[in-house]
Parts: C-alpha cells; structure tokens; sequence
C-alpha cells in the first residue's frame, strides 16, 4: 500500500514505520527541523483513495485520492494542520506553509516518476 512507502516519494519523510494495524511513526524533516509524529489511517480504499489522522499533540489530517484520467491518473493530496499557540501560527505563515507547499509539489512529481516508471 502506498501509505507504508511514503519515504520513497514524500519529501522530508525519512522514516515511516508500521506500529500497528493502521498505526505508523513518522520521522520527517520539516522546514530543516526533525518531527516525530504518529498518525492513524481511517480510510483506505483501493486504487480510490487513503485517509489519515494524526495521533497525539500534532493535530493534523489529509488524504490522497487517485482517479481515472483520460492518460493515467489524477491524484489529489489534501492535509490540513494546526500548530498550537500564537507563534505556531506566526511561524507558519512566515515559513512552514511555504515549505509544505514546495515539499509536497516535490513529492506530487517524484510520486509521478515512481508510476509511470520514470
């Protein structure tokens, strides 16, 4: 499943590890600072789509949804996140968003290669 190799494609994933039937420990480097987080999958449906939550105090929520396309496939990445306190939401704006946002166009494209076997 795709949601167990997200380290070969998500930009900043250094390490995804299966602690539980759909539970996972992520080790990730975001806007240059190491995050430990864990996340719970609450959706999975075949070639359709993947849902995630965050565990504990990193509250966040995305999925990936794939549909049919005309010449392969469309995918779709939503995540929302909050970062506590007013500095988290200064410190967004200024940076994390931004780096979010590079990373997971990066992510889209090396995902790409990976499928079409680039």
């Amino acid at each position: 499943m795709l949601y167990g190799v997200c380290e070969a494609f998500m930009e900043g994933a250094k390490e995804v590890k299966k602690i539980g039937e759909t539970t996972y420990h992520w080790k990730m480097e975001i806007a240059g600072r190491a995050v430990e987080f864990d996340t719970e999958l609450v959706e999975a449906v075949e070639n359709q789509r993947i849902a995630w939550k965050s565990i504990g105090d990193f509250a966040s929520k995305g999925s990936w949804s794939f549909e049919p396309a005309a010449e392969g496939t469309n995918v779709g990445y939503v995540m929302d996140y909050e970062i506590p306190g007013i500095m988290g939401a200064i410190f967004d704006k200024l940076k994390i968003s931004k780096e979010m946002e590079k990373g997971m166009n990066q992510s889209l494209q090396t995902l790409k290669k990976i499928l079409e076997g680039k």
